[in-house]
């Protein structure tokens, strides 16, 4: 199936159409989302433009509308999809767990994770693919120790996590994807009796009665595997992004005070999310000079403003402004956990494999469409 114009990709990089449409100007009358029950949709490339819609809760809803013939799904816990005041009632109690000072005190725990899966990437011996045996684990196995999951049941739980998002086969990807729901369910009972201190125990205890159990283990799940698929997907993309660039990868090596600059240069020039969730017009509005009427559906192309005509990979940009993690009330809350696992991760790929190249052509690499999951290479052979 063909993929609309926002979603396709030349390897890392937009397709030269869609620079087309941004030199056209900021707002396009666009078929963008089929399924839509023949309303009018749009297609937003301008920055200023992208940030008033997303930022916008007021005007413009990120839920799909009611009369929909897809209807709406029940996300319970599902922060994107929920609109205000449910929304802000339910990020407020997810939020303190996402603190500066939560970040520092898993810290630790985040670079043994690293450092085992290297292990295990190197004991595997080169070549071997970055994606299943690092890209995958790292995440999974953070995402579980950032919900308390006993040690015990990680490994567990980290593989049916991939299985139930990568597998081939359909009837193992449902039953992991059944497999994690149980266990978020357990997982929640248990915090209720005993909070501990990952994510559900924080909003357990602070916010507990505001939050019924069927949208704590949505949230537990949306964590577990929607955090591990999106950051899996954006590790094994830095990395690929770093040895198809040596010059960039020496340069971080050589300055590892420039990681975090390096972080945001990589999530603006090879972020995993080409759009975020379209947004409804909930009424008439003026946006770049055209008129939007209520109902209309607006696609934000956030690879657009992220990505100019004749853009490059510099990781000394000064201030890389970008918009990976989105932008207003849907800003993505697992951002600080994410710049984690890259300030972490990403160095230590450097300092242990310096000679680190691709094991195949480039061209001969696979990616997997941005849509509905996020933008990925299927895998990423690597060899030292």
């Amino acid at each position: 199936m063909a993929l609309p114009l926002p979603h396709q990709r030349h390897r890392l990089d937009p397709v030269p159409e869609l620079h087309g449409l941004m030199d056209e100007g900021p707002l396009h009358e666009y078929d963008t989302q089929p399924g839509m029950g023949g309303r009018k949709q749009w297609l937003v490339t301008g920055y200023d433009e992208v940030r008033e819609i997303l930022g916008d809760p007021e005007r413009f809803s990120s839920m799909r509308p009611a009369d929909d013939a897809a209807e709406r799904a029940e996300l319970p816990g599902i922060l994107q999809a929920y609109d205000p005041p449910d929304h802000t009632r339910l990020r407020r109690t997810v939020a303190p767990a996402y603190s500066v000072r939560r970040m520092e005190r898993l810290r630790p725990r985040v670079e043994e994770i690293v450092e085992e899966c290297l292990d295990d990437l190197e004991n595997v011996g080169s070549p071997v693919d970055f994606v299943r045996y690092a890209a995958w684990p790292i995440p999974a196995l953070i995402a579980c120790e950032f919900l308390d999951v006993p040690r015990d049941d990680q490994a567990e739980l980290s593989r049916m996590i991939r299985e139930s998002r990568g597998s081939r086969l359909p009837r193992q990807r449902t039953s992991a994807g059944m497999g994690v729901v149980e266990y978020t369910k357990k997982l929640v009972a248990r915090k209720r009796r005993d909070p501990g201190e990952g994510l559900i125990g924080v909003i357990v205890r602070e916010h507990g009665a505001e939050v019924g159990d069927e949208e704590l283990a949505g949230l537990a799940e949306g964590n577990l595997v929607m955090a591990a698929e999106q950051m899996a997907s954006q590790l094994a993309v830095a990395v690929l992004l770093f040895v198809t660039h040596p010059d960039q990868a020496a340069l971080l090596r050589e300055r590892p005070e420039l990681v975090d600059g390096a972080i945001e240069e990589l999530l603006r020039h090879a972020s995993i999310i080409e759009a975020p969730t379209p947004r409804v017009a909930l009424t008439d509005v003026r946006v770049a000079g055209r008129d939007i009427r209520a109902g209309d559906v607006l696609t934000c192309s956030t690879m657009a403003v992220n990505r100019p005509r004749g853009d490059r990979f510099d990781i000394t940009r000064e201030n890389p402004k970008h918009l990976a993690f989105g932008h207003g009330i849907h800003h993505c809350l697992g951002a600080p956990l994410a710049r984690l696992q890259l300030q972490v991760a990403l160095p230590a790929v450097l300092r242990r494999f310096p000679s680190l190249r691709l094991a195949v052509p480039e061209e001969d690499l696979r990616f997997k469409p941005g849509r509905p999951e996020p933008f990925a290479v299927e895998e990423l052979p690597l060899e030292w």
